[in-house]
Protein backbone atom coordinates (compact mmCIF):
# COMPACT_ATOMS: atom_id res chain seq x y z
CA UNK A 1 0.00 0.00 0.00
CA UNK A 2 1.26 3.47 -0.83
CA UNK A 3 -0.97 5.46 1.18
CA UNK A 4 -3.31 5.31 3.91
CA UNK A 5 -6.97 3.72 3.07
CA UNK A 6 -8.71 5.99 4.82
CA UNK A 7 -8.34 9.95 5.77
CA UNK A 8 -7.59 8.68 9.42
CA UNK A 9 -5.25 11.45 10.60
CA UNK A 10 -5.34 9.84 14.01
CA UNK A 11 -3.09 7.16 13.72
CA UNK A 12 -0.17 9.67 12.95
CA UNK A 13 -1.66 12.06 16.06
CA UNK A 14 -1.49 8.94 18.38
CA UNK A 15 1.58 7.31 17.09
CA UNK A 16 3.55 10.50 17.23
CA UNK A 17 2.20 10.87 21.32
CA UNK A 18 3.05 7.16 21.79
CA UNK A 19 6.16 7.93 21.08
CA UNK A 20 8.87 5.67 22.57
CA UNK A 21 11.21 8.50 22.87
CA UNK A 22 8.78 10.46 24.52
CA UNK A 23 7.55 8.11 26.91
CA UNK A 24 7.57 10.66 30.07
CA UNK A 25 5.54 13.26 28.11
CA UNK A 26 2.30 14.05 30.04
CA UNK A 27 -0.97 13.66 27.76
CA UNK A 28 -3.97 15.95 28.05
CA UNK A 29 -7.39 14.61 29.31
CA UNK A 30 -8.63 14.62 25.76
CA UNK A 31 -6.29 12.44 23.86
CA UNK A 32 -6.34 9.95 26.88
CA UNK A 33 -10.28 9.14 26.17
CA UNK A 34 -9.17 9.88 22.47
CA UNK A 35 -6.79 6.67 22.92
CA UNK A 36 -9.35 4.61 24.89
CA UNK A 37 -12.03 4.85 21.97
CA UNK A 38 -9.56 3.98 19.43
CA UNK A 39 -8.19 0.91 21.18
CA UNK A 40 -12.08 0.07 21.58
CA UNK A 41 -13.82 0.77 18.36
CA UNK A 42 -10.58 -1.61 17.20
CA UNK A 43 -10.76 -4.07 19.49
CA UNK A 44 -7.44 -4.06 20.28
CA UNK A 45 -5.35 -4.06 23.76
CA UNK A 46 -3.52 -1.48 24.90
CA UNK A 47 -0.26 -3.81 25.69
CA UNK A 48 -0.20 -4.96 22.13
CA UNK A 49 -0.65 -1.94 20.90
CA UNK A 50 2.78 -1.01 23.19
CA UNK A 51 4.43 -3.86 22.38
CA UNK A 52 4.56 -3.22 18.03
CA UNK A 53 4.70 0.59 18.77
CA UNK A 54 7.50 0.11 20.87
CA UNK A 55 9.47 -2.30 19.47
CA UNK A 56 8.29 -3.20 15.81
CA UNK A 57 6.78 0.05 14.04
CA UNK A 58 8.83 2.86 11.98
CA UNK A 59 6.09 4.10 9.76
CA UNK A 60 2.17 5.12 10.22
CA UNK A 61 2.12 3.07 7.09
CA UNK A 62 3.65 -0.15 9.10
CA UNK A 63 1.16 0.96 11.81
CA UNK A 64 -1.78 0.67 9.36
CA UNK A 65 -1.10 -2.55 7.88
CA UNK A 66 -0.26 -3.95 11.22
CA UNK A 67 -4.27 -3.13 12.33
CA UNK A 68 -5.09 -4.43 8.91
CA UNK A 69 -3.45 -7.96 9.35
CA UNK A 70 -4.40 -7.70 13.07
CA UNK A 71 -8.21 -7.28 12.06
CA UNK A 72 -9.17 -7.95 8.35
CA UNK A 73 -9.00 -4.50 5.80
CA UNK A 74 -13.18 -4.22 5.90
CA UNK A 75 -13.06 -4.35 9.68
CA UNK A 76 -10.59 -1.65 9.46
CA UNK A 77 -11.90 0.43 6.95
CA UNK A 78 -15.65 0.61 9.13
CA UNK A 79 -13.68 1.36 11.98
CA UNK A 80 -11.78 4.10 10.64
CA UNK A 81 -14.93 6.17 9.25
CA UNK A 82 -16.85 5.20 12.71
CA UNK A 83 -14.16 6.56 14.86
CA UNK A 84 -13.33 9.76 12.11
CA UNK A 85 -17.25 10.68 12.68
CA UNK A 86 -16.64 10.36 16.44
CA UNK A 87 -13.40 12.06 16.60
CA UNK A 88 -15.05 15.06 14.84
CA UNK A 89 -17.97 15.45 16.83
CA UNK A 90 -20.51 13.99 13.96
CA UNK A 91 -22.06 11.08 16.73
CA UNK A 92 -25.79 12.66 17.64
CA UNK A 93 -26.15 12.64 21.52
CA UNK A 94 -28.13 9.67 22.31
CA UNK A 95 -31.06 9.38 25.20
CA UNK A 96 -31.48 6.63 27.65
CA UNK A 97 -34.16 4.83 25.82
CA UNK A 98 -35.03 2.70 29.65
CA UNK A 99 -33.35 -0.83 28.79
CA UNK A 100 -34.14 -2.22 32.84
CA UNK A 101 -31.81 -5.53 32.91
CA UNK A 102 -32.01 -4.66 37.04
CA UNK A 103 -34.51 -4.72 38.89
CA UNK A 104 -35.75 -2.00 41.90
CA UNK A 105 -33.96 -4.80 44.42
CA UNK A 106 -30.80 -4.34 42.54
CA UNK A 107 -30.44 -0.98 41.93
CA UNK A 108 -31.31 -0.54 45.95
CA UNK A 109 -28.15 -2.87 46.69
CA UNK A 110 -26.01 -0.83 43.87
CA UNK A 111 -27.24 2.47 45.36
CA UNK A 112 -26.15 1.17 49.27
CA UNK A 113 -23.11 -1.20 48.74
CA UNK A 114 -21.83 0.21 44.82
CA UNK A 115 -21.21 -3.08 43.71
CA UNK A 116 -23.31 -6.28 42.63
CA UNK A 117 -23.02 -10.10 41.65
CA UNK A 118 -24.89 -11.27 39.20
CA UNK A 119 -25.39 -14.83 38.37
CA UNK A 120 -25.34 -16.66 35.33
CA UNK A 121 -24.97 -13.65 32.89
CA UNK A 122 -22.75 -15.68 30.64
CA UNK A 123 -23.51 -19.44 29.24
CA UNK A 124 -21.19 -22.13 30.48
CA UNK A 125 -20.09 -22.90 27.36
CA UNK A 126 -19.14 -18.82 26.49
CA UNK A 127 -17.31 -19.69 30.02
CA UNK A 128 -15.05 -22.47 28.60
CA UNK A 129 -14.18 -21.35 25.43
CA UNK A 130 -12.46 -18.47 27.02
CA UNK A 131 -10.81 -20.69 29.78
CA UNK A 132 -9.85 -22.60 26.66
CA UNK A 133 -8.13 -20.21 24.87
CA UNK A 134 -6.21 -19.14 27.99
CA UNK A 135 -4.71 -22.37 28.33
CA UNK A 136 -4.10 -22.63 24.91
CA UNK A 137 -2.44 -19.97 25.34
CA UNK A 138 -0.15 -20.33 28.15
CA UNK A 139 0.23 -24.50 27.54
CA UNK A 140 -1.68 -25.18 30.89
CA UNK A 141 -3.62 -28.57 30.52
CA UNK A 142 -6.13 -28.59 33.68
CA UNK A 143 -5.85 -32.71 34.04
CA UNK A 144 -1.69 -32.03 34.66
CA UNK A 145 -0.97 -29.82 36.95
CA UNK A 146 2.37 -29.94 36.62
CA UNK A 147 1.63 -27.19 33.68
CA UNK A 148 -0.31 -24.53 36.09
CA UNK A 149 2.88 -22.56 36.64
CA UNK A 150 4.08 -21.47 33.15
CA UNK A 151 6.64 -18.74 32.11
CA UNK A 152 4.96 -16.31 29.27
CA UNK A 153 5.55 -12.66 27.77
CA UNK A 154 1.70 -11.99 28.18
CA UNK A 155 1.74 -13.05 31.41
CA UNK A 156 2.31 -10.11 34.25
CA UNK A 157 1.08 -11.53 37.46
CA UNK A 158 -2.36 -12.58 37.49
CA UNK A 159 -3.07 -10.25 34.00
CA UNK A 160 -2.50 -12.06 30.90
CA UNK A 161 -2.02 -9.61 27.95
CA UNK A 162 -5.12 -11.44 25.37
CA UNK A 163 -7.49 -9.39 23.74
CA UNK A 164 -8.30 -11.61 20.47
CA UNK A 165 -10.23 -14.17 19.65
CA UNK A 166 -14.13 -15.16 19.09
CA UNK A 167 -14.19 -16.62 22.95
CA UNK A 168 -13.58 -13.28 23.97
CA UNK A 169 -15.15 -11.53 22.06
CA UNK A 170 -18.51 -12.87 22.57
CA UNK A 171 -18.52 -12.20 26.22
CA UNK A 172 -17.17 -8.28 26.14
CA UNK A 173 -20.24 -8.30 23.15
CA UNK A 174 -23.14 -10.19 25.51
CA UNK A 175 -26.29 -8.32 24.88
CA UNK A 176 -27.10 -8.55 28.66
CA UNK A 177 -23.64 -6.85 30.04
CA UNK A 178 -24.48 -4.57 27.57
CA UNK A 179 -27.90 -3.89 28.96
CA UNK A 180 -26.75 -4.23 32.44
CA UNK A 181 -24.30 -1.44 32.24
CA UNK A 182 -26.54 0.99 29.88
CA UNK A 183 -29.03 1.23 32.90
CA UNK A 184 -26.28 1.87 35.43
CA UNK A 185 -24.95 4.28 33.39
CA UNK A 186 -28.39 5.79 31.90
CA UNK A 187 -26.95 5.89 28.29
CA UNK A 188 -26.50 3.35 25.73
CA UNK A 189 -24.14 5.53 24.04
CA UNK A 190 -21.10 2.91 25.15
CA UNK A 191 -18.60 0.96 23.57
CA UNK A 192 -17.20 -1.99 25.09
CA UNK A 193 -13.48 -1.85 26.59
CA UNK A 194 -10.91 -3.88 25.25
CA UNK A 195 -10.05 -5.69 28.26
CA UNK A 196 -7.44 -8.73 28.92
CA UNK A 197 -7.84 -11.88 30.57
CA UNK A 198 -6.78 -12.98 34.23
CA UNK A 199 -5.21 -16.86 35.48
CA UNK A 200 -4.55 -17.51 39.30
CA UNK A 201 -3.30 -20.73 39.64
CA UNK A 202 -3.14 -22.54 43.35
CA UNK A 203 -0.44 -21.12 45.78
CA UNK A 204 2.83 -24.04 46.06
CA UNK A 205 5.87 -24.54 48.63
CA UNK A 206 6.90 -22.80 45.29
CA UNK A 207 4.62 -20.72 43.89
CA UNK A 208 3.24 -17.02 46.06
CA UNK A 209 0.32 -15.03 45.02
CA UNK A 210 1.09 -12.81 42.71
CA UNK A 211 -1.45 -10.66 42.65
CA UNK A 212 -2.12 -6.79 43.99
CA UNK A 213 -2.82 -5.85 47.74
CA UNK A 214 -5.95 -4.21 47.72
CA UNK A 215 -5.72 -0.84 45.35
CA UNK A 216 -8.02 1.18 43.29
CA UNK A 217 -7.67 1.83 39.50
CA UNK A 218 -8.48 5.52 39.66
CA UNK A 219 -6.64 8.55 38.04
CA UNK A 220 -5.62 10.41 41.44
CA UNK A 221 -5.16 13.67 38.93
CA UNK A 222 -9.18 13.53 38.56
CA UNK A 223 -10.25 11.84 41.63
CA UNK A 224 -13.11 9.04 42.06
CA UNK A 225 -15.28 9.31 38.61
CA UNK A 226 -18.83 7.18 38.30
CA UNK A 227 -16.71 4.80 36.35
CA UNK A 228 -17.76 0.90 36.81
CA UNK A 229 -16.17 -1.60 36.77
CA UNK A 230 -16.44 -5.61 35.91
CA UNK A 231 -15.15 -8.75 35.74
CA UNK A 232 -16.84 -12.76 34.92
CA UNK A 233 -16.27 -15.86 36.53
CA UNK A 234 -15.48 -18.10 34.06
CA UNK A 235 -15.21 -21.25 36.46
CA UNK A 236 -16.65 -21.51 39.51
CA UNK A 237 -14.88 -19.69 42.60
CA UNK A 238 -15.07 -20.65 45.99
CA UNK A 239 -13.69 -18.69 48.55
CA UNK A 240 -10.43 -19.88 48.68
CA UNK A 241 -9.71 -19.80 45.01
CA UNK A 242 -8.82 -16.73 44.63
CA UNK A 243 -12.41 -14.65 45.34
CA UNK A 244 -12.89 -11.02 44.49
CA UNK A 245 -12.49 -8.92 47.35
CA UNK A 246 -14.28 -5.79 48.01
CA UNK A 247 -15.02 -3.00 50.57
CA UNK A 248 -18.83 -2.63 49.83
CA UNK A 249 -20.20 0.86 50.35
CA UNK A 250 -17.26 2.55 50.32
CA UNK A 251 -18.26 5.25 47.07
CA UNK A 252 -19.47 7.32 50.30
CA UNK A 253 -16.34 7.61 51.60
CA UNK A 254 -14.06 7.78 49.37
CA UNK A 255 -13.99 11.27 48.43
CA UNK A 256 -13.73 11.84 51.74
CA UNK A 257 -10.80 10.25 53.12
CA UNK A 258 -8.71 11.50 49.96
CA UNK A 259 -9.26 14.81 51.16
CA UNK A 260 -7.37 13.68 54.23
CA UNK A 261 -5.10 10.84 52.94
CA UNK A 262 -2.63 10.68 49.90
CA UNK A 263 -3.69 7.00 48.29
CA UNK A 264 -1.34 4.57 49.95
CA UNK A 265 -2.13 6.29 53.46
CA UNK A 266 -5.81 5.94 52.93
CA UNK A 267 -5.72 2.29 51.99
CA UNK A 268 -3.53 1.55 55.02
CA UNK A 269 -6.45 3.05 57.02
CA UNK A 270 -8.93 0.97 55.08
CA UNK A 271 -7.44 -2.15 55.91
CA UNK A 272 -7.29 -1.22 59.59
CA UNK A 273 -11.12 0.11 59.71
CA UNK A 274 -13.51 -1.53 57.23
CA UNK A 275 -14.60 -5.04 56.35
CA UNK A 276 -13.22 -6.61 53.33
CA UNK A 277 -15.78 -9.03 51.73
CA UNK A 278 -14.88 -11.88 49.32
CA UNK A 279 -17.00 -12.61 46.38
CA UNK A 280 -17.26 -16.53 45.61
CA UNK A 281 -19.08 -17.21 42.93
CA UNK A 282 -20.60 -19.97 39.75
CA UNK A 283 -19.37 -20.08 36.20
CA UNK A 284 -20.75 -17.14 33.90
CA UNK A 285 -21.39 -14.81 37.15
CA UNK A 286 -21.08 -11.33 36.61
CA UNK A 287 -19.50 -8.65 39.36
CA UNK A 288 -19.43 -5.10 38.59
CA UNK A 289 -18.41 -2.38 40.44
CA UNK A 290 -17.58 1.43 41.15
CA UNK A 291 -13.58 2.49 40.63
CA UNK A 292 -14.16 3.87 44.20
CA UNK A 293 -14.34 0.51 46.10
CA UNK A 294 -10.55 -0.79 47.10
CA UNK A 295 -10.81 -4.51 45.38
CA UNK A 296 -8.28 -7.12 44.84
CA UNK A 297 -7.85 -10.55 43.72
CA UNK A 298 -7.11 -12.63 46.65
CA UNK A 299 -4.75 -16.25 47.09
CA UNK A 300 -5.88 -19.37 45.13
CA UNK A 301 -5.45 -22.12 48.25
CA UNK A 302 -7.81 -24.26 46.30
CA UNK A 303 -7.13 -27.68 43.92
CA UNK A 304 -7.87 -25.40 40.39
CA UNK A 305 -6.86 -22.32 38.91
CA UNK A 306 -9.18 -19.39 38.86
CA UNK A 307 -9.95 -17.87 35.31
CA UNK A 308 -11.40 -14.08 34.96
CA UNK A 309 -12.27 -11.76 31.98
CA UNK A 310 -12.78 -8.06 32.30
CA UNK A 311 -15.73 -6.20 31.45
CA UNK A 312 -16.34 -2.47 30.46
CA UNK A 313 -17.46 0.15 28.93
CA UNK A 314 -16.56 3.49 27.90
CA UNK A 315 -19.08 6.22 27.32
CA UNK A 316 -18.86 7.50 23.36
CA UNK A 317 -20.35 11.09 23.72
CA UNK A 318 -17.11 13.21 24.20
CA UNK A 319 -19.51 16.03 25.33
CA UNK A 320 -20.37 14.52 28.33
Amino acid sequence: MSELINDFPFLSIYRSQRNPQEANVLLDQDFQNAERYFLNIFEIGLFEVYEFLYQYCKSDLQFENWLITLKGEEFYQQKCIAFNKWYEHKLNVDDFLGVHALTDLELAFWEANGYLQLSSVFSEEDCDNVVALICETLGVDISFPSTWYPQHDKLQGLMLQLYQGAAIEKIRKNEKVFQIFSQLYQSQDLIANCEKVSYNPPETANYKFKGSDLHWDIDFNLGPQYYIQGLVYLNDVPINRGAFTLVPGFHRKAEELLKRHNPEDALDEIKKTEKIKYLDGKKGDLIIWLESLPHAASPNNSNLPRFVQYVSFQKTNRDV
